[in-house]
């Protein structure tokens, strides 16, 4: 992969790196009630910071990015989470690692929750989820980034191991069956017995990907590898061919009439190619990063009224999008995808409403998680909020790599 470019530049530029700065000062300042998770607390607002210290050293955000961690760490010790990456502990600790990487500290010494951790994996069969929000992909992207310790060795190890055990052999590939007790209220209702999720967020893109990125490190290289072949050929088995919108759909089950998607990371085209074009770098696999640009170019062009989109937000917003693109401009080079992230960038920013929210930002969410109860909020977290908006920005103002998005299996190899 090339070094990493400034997307944005000129007016729009300014105008980016101002929205982040009018973001920081809100967040620096605000006292919520915001828990200590990746994906929607603490450590997710202190990548932030960090980010902020690689562009501007001189302001002093390495600081807050540091007391940030620490008060995620102390929260954590003072109420026990989960284990999952984006609402556990894991997320917190990964936070961590990654924070070490711009060399800033958080805790010394983590071989206890690696060790938690791998007594975890070692349960069989496994009965929790398989995905990237909460279950073993997440898990897994903590361990990739514990390498080379011999304990996230082994929890890879693990983590293959309980994946091979999880797949199914489906058409000409393998799949991984999501049954109906994982799946969301409204998800069961029309997936009875469960389903085939193709979502990045929850389904089978983000394992595939994963598997690609363990078999790269060399831990139990020959089966990840295949387990994720056979996975890439699954997914693009299940494209929708010649189909005027989405070329993926958000699940696939017997019985049930398969659908066209919005455009987002979690669910939908621009984040089940952003997985295969990670699967495929990952594997040096030439032809299937072909065949995962092509169909990148298609989402690309997809009109914006298509998509779904109706706020700034990482998980299936404007700014998600506009990473996305940024993402695949990266290591392609294609003006595409130059050209379709500048538009939704720019889009984020117009999405801006004065007085409103954080920092002019406001988020159609539900705080209860329930769809009923779906609405326009303020939002500080990384996934769905302000944060994470401010992190997209950021990417595409400053010419350094992100080292926050491998939480969503977005970091593509180098």
């Amino acid at each position: 992969m090339k070094n990493w470019t400034t997307l944005l530049d000129g007016e729009l530029r300014e105008r980016a790196l101002q929205t982040v700065d009018e973001i920081a000062e809100v967040l620096q300042v605000s006292q919520g009630l915001e828990g200590p998770t990746l994906s929607g607390g603490l450590a997710g607002r202190a990548l932030l910071f960090a980010e902020l210290q690689r562009g501007r050293p001189q302001l002093g955000h390495g600081g807050h990015a540091e007391r940030l961690i620490h008060q995620a760490a102390l929260a954590f010790e003072e109420k026990p989470l989960l284990p999952w990456l984006h609402g556990g502990f894991s997320g917190i600790a990964w936070s961590i690692e990654r924070l070490g990487t711009l060399g800033l500290h958080g805790l010394e010494d983590m071989d206890e929750i690696d060790q938690a951790l791998l007594e975890l994996l070692s349960r069989q069969p496994w009965s929790a989820d398989y995905d990237l929000i909460r279950g073993l992909v997440g898990l897994g992207v903590y361990a990739l980034e514990r390498l080379p310790r011999p304990l996230a060795v082994q929890c890879l190890e693990a983590i293959v191991a309980r994946l091979e055990e999880r797949s199914t052999r489906a058409g000409s590939g393998l799949s991984w069956w999501t049954p109906p007790h994982h799946l969301p209220p409204h998800q069961r209702a029309m997936y009875t017995a469960g389903c085939f999720n193709l979502g990045a967020a929850h389904g089978v893109p983000a394992v595939v990907a994963l598997l690609a990125l363990i078999s790269r490190t060399g831990v139990a290289e020959k089966k990840a590898r295949a387990l994720a072949q056979g996975g890439a050929r699954w997914l693009l088995a299940n494209a929708l061919p010649d189909s005027p919108g989405a070329r993926f759909p958000s699940a696939v089950a017997p019985g049930v009439d398969v659908t066209p998607c919005r455009s987002a990371w979690c669910h939908g085209d621009p984040g089940v190619v952003l997985c295969l074009v990670v699967t495929a770098q990952a594997l040096g696999d030439v032809q299937l990063e072909r065949e995962a640009l092509a169909l990148a170019r298609e989402a690309a062009l997809r009109p914006v009224e298509e998509s779904g989109v109706c706020d700034a937000g990482l998980c299936h917003g404007a700014a998600g999008l506009g990473h996305i693109y940024n993402r695949l401009y990266q290591v392609s080079g294609d003006a595409t995808f130059k050209h379709t992230a500048t538009e939704w960038f720019t889009r984020t920013l117009r999405m801006r409403r004065p007085g409103e929210g954080v920092a002019g930002f406001v988020f159609w969410s539900s705080p209860t998680g329930k769809n009923e109860d779906m609405g326009w909020i303020a939002d500080k977290s990384l996934l769905h909020g302000v944060t994470g908006t401010a992190l997209a920005l950021l990417a595409a103002a400053q010419p350094h790599t992100p080292m926050w998005d491998g939480m969503l299996m977005a970091s593509i190899p180098a």
